[in-house]
């Protein structure tokens, strides 16, 4: 069995404060650090629930205004190849205030297009299309933006022991993803075990990006390590897509701090958020979809306020063959798509770029290694992630 297409198959996550019940049958298991009292379990074939141990949980104190007469305003954008939606909730009665919102939502659209120049694959000229096509061992000069994101994904590489890895570009496209080749058919389509090798053992020498600041300019060198597959040498490629779009939301955050609006929520392709307070409320309900249900069900729900949240998941693109599914997260320790028995992850708080890093990484850890990362690690953001097994 197999898809003639990659899928995008649902978002992975929405506010609402309904409550949908699966009707899948398969049982699976929920593995969370977030206390008993801070989620409800919505769908009956997520039976197993194991708690994490150490998360270290702290209320915040707000002192809400009357928000009586707030209406709301919306915004779509598309960039990385997604489309993000923002929300206001405001007092927008007076010309002013409109176009202050017309002023914040142009600074937004500036924000992402900056980043997508920045990070994008696709985009010609942008610092990673010129240093995925640069010699091995170049130093080239790039802009603040991809100085920082590739700071972060470094950092995030060096905290999960190398789980987060985006230099496995090469294995994505191999297995049909990252949108320049069509996904394999048949399991005679699928890369051979020698490609994937060579491709990951390129992949593992991402520690050796070197970025450099010199009088308010910016560097990155290129590692000098190749492989031949078959009679083309490659060097190291990045993919910083994923990570760039937390970014994206830790920037919007920033913006809507300057702008001082408290009330709304950003999403972006619907894994990566920026969840505000909500009018009447406070906080927002926000429910996660099981990444097995065909028609959407939620699984658990939560509160979130003042928050960024990400997930991934192997339901996003996939294809199965032969009864296997492969996903576009690589397994930067086999090379291949995720097989670990996870399939989604989701890390509410901290900063949105280095929780879209985290997801993808505990997705290739598997629950056993998840679950002690999690709790000797991530012990200041809320973890969940689902099982198979």
């Amino acid at each position: 069995m197999h898809s003639l297409k990659k899928l995008a198959v649902f978002p992975a996550v929405f506010i609402s404060a309904a409550a949908f019940f699966g009707c899948t049958q398969k049982q699976y298991s929920v593995y969370t650090n977030i206390p008993q009292s801070g989620y409800t379990v919505l769908d009956k074939n997520y039976k197993n629930v194991t708690q994490i141990a150490g998360y270290q949980h702290s209320d915040k104190i707000y002192n809400d205004e009357d928000t009586t007469g707030f209406t709301t305003k919306r915004r779509l954008y598309f960039a990385m190849v997604a489309e993000a939606e923002l929300i206001v909730m405001s007092d927008f009665s007076s010309e002013q205030a409109t176009e202050k919102f017309d002023e914040f939502s142009k600074q937004v659209s500036t924000t992402l297009n900056s980043i997508d120049k920045a990070l994008s694959t696709t985009v010609e000229n942008s610092d990673i299309s010129l240093f995925n096509k640069a010699e091995a061992g170049a130093e080239l000069e790039i802009n603040q933006i991809t100085y920082n994101v590739l700071s972060e994904a470094k950092s995030v590489y060096n905290l999960t022991q190398g789980y987060y890895n985006p230099a496995l570009y090469y294995n994505v496209i191999a297995y049909g993803f990252g949108g320049e080749e069509d996904c394999p058919q048949t399991s005679a389509d699928l890369p051979s075990d020698e490609t994937i090798g060579k491709y990951t053992d390129l992949a593992s020498h991402f520690s050796e990006v070197q970025l450099a600041e010199r009088e308010g300019r910016y560097y990155v060198t290129k590692p000098e390590y190749t492989v031949q597959v078959e009679d083309k040498t490659c060097s190291l490629k990045l993919d910083l897509g994923g990570i760039g779009k937390g970014y994206a939301v830790d920037r919007v955050d920033e913006l809507f701090e300057e702008y001082g609006y408290k009330y709304g929520h950003f999403n972006f392709a619907a894994s990566s958020m920026l969840v505000k307070s909500h009018p009447n409320l406070g906080a927002y309900n926000v429910s996660f979809i099981g990444p097995r249900s065909p028609s959407r069900d939620v699984y658990i729900q939560t509160t979130v306020r003042n928050e960024k949240i990400s997930t991934s998941g192997d339901n996003e693109q996939f294809y199965i063959i032969d009864g296997v599914r492969y996903s576009h997260v690589i397994d930067p320790t086999t090379g291949k798509p995720v097989q670990t028995g996870i399939m989604s992850a989701t890390v509410i708080g901290g900063g949105a770029a280095r929780a879209d890093a985290l997801t993808t990484a505990i997705m290739a850890m598997g629950s056993e290694r998840a679950i002690k990362f999690a709790e000797e690690k991530l012990t200041d953001v809320r973890v969940i992630f689902t099982c198979e097994k």
